[in-house]
């Protein structure tokens, strides 16, 4: 399966919402005018592995038991310029053993490209950097939304998206839930929903893989289509569908989302 190369073609490339070019970070510098804004993910201290995932957490959320385990969950935030983004962490204990699992927005700056283990490399992005700056953040989720402090909304003009490793290891390689590579046929779709003040909604699709191909670094997503917004969610699709579900990796990083007031 062929990746993406980067075109050099600077704004005009970036500009192009929803294509499989690639925009480099010297290219598109993000430069604020007026009311516009920048999420750039900075302004968190990961761990030693270079990522955050609620962790940190000092209150617990609630508890339960499941068939002789018990769960401790975890209701993090990571808030930036009016952009709020949740995150639960929950830990585990059993007769099996310990281990934790996450769900909604984690913040990474890893730059290694491959996918071997779980953790960490389910905090890897493909281009192997952050958009700009070093941190990025890395999203799956199970209903988390970001929410957007203004009740009257904002405008999401974009973002810039790319493919973590995971998903990219599955879509070249096959896994025991995916199964085997993808071919021609197949295709991988992140979907980010703005939600509008009087509850209506609109979406854009972002192409993660198609015809035999996937992105493979930064590419610009213009969001303007989605009016003004409060909230924001992000849902996946894809040809390799099961009885419970995707089974593809349900995974995409994302960088620089500029709004404005």
């Amino acid at each position: 399966m062929k990746t993406i190369k980067v075109m050099s073609i600077g704004a005009i490339a970036c500009c192009m919402a929803l294509s499989l070019t690639s925009c480099e970070n010297d290219d598109n510098p993000i430069v604020p005018t007026g009311d516009e804004l920048t999420i750039t993910f900075e302004n968190k201290t990961l761990n030693a592995d270079g990522f955050w995932i609620g962790g940190d957490a000092t209150e617990i959320s609630y508890s339960y038991e499941n068939y002789g385990s018990v769960y401790n969950v975890y209701n993090s935030t990571y808030a930036e310029n009016g952009m709020t983004l949740p995150i639960t962490y929950t830990s585990y204990t059993s007769e099996w053993g310990d281990g934790d699992f996450w769900s909604g927005f984690a913040i990474s700056n890893r730059t290694e490209t491959t996918f071997a283990n779980l953790t960490p490399d389910q905090y890897n992005n493909i281009a192997g950097k952050a958009h700009s700056g070093n941190n990025f953040c890395v999203i799956t989720t199970y209903g988390e939304v970001i929410s957007i402090d203004d009740p009257e909304g904002v405008t999401v003009k974009g973002l810039y998206f790319t493919n973590s490793a995971y998903a990219v290891n599955s879509i070249l390689n096959g896994d025991a839930y995916s199964g085997p590579k993808f071919d021609a046929s197949d295709w991988f779709t992140c979907t980010i929903t703005g939600k509008h003040a009087d509850g209506t909604t609109a979406s854009v699709d972002l192409s993660l893989a198609k015809d035999g191909t996937y992105v493979s670094d930064w590419q610009y997503a213009d969001l303007t289509a989605l009016g003004k917004v409060v909230e924001l969610s992000f849902a996946f699709t894809g040809s390799r569908t099961g009885e419970y579900g995707l089974n593809t990796p349900a995974y995409i990083c994302i960088d620089d989302v500029t709004i404005t007031k």
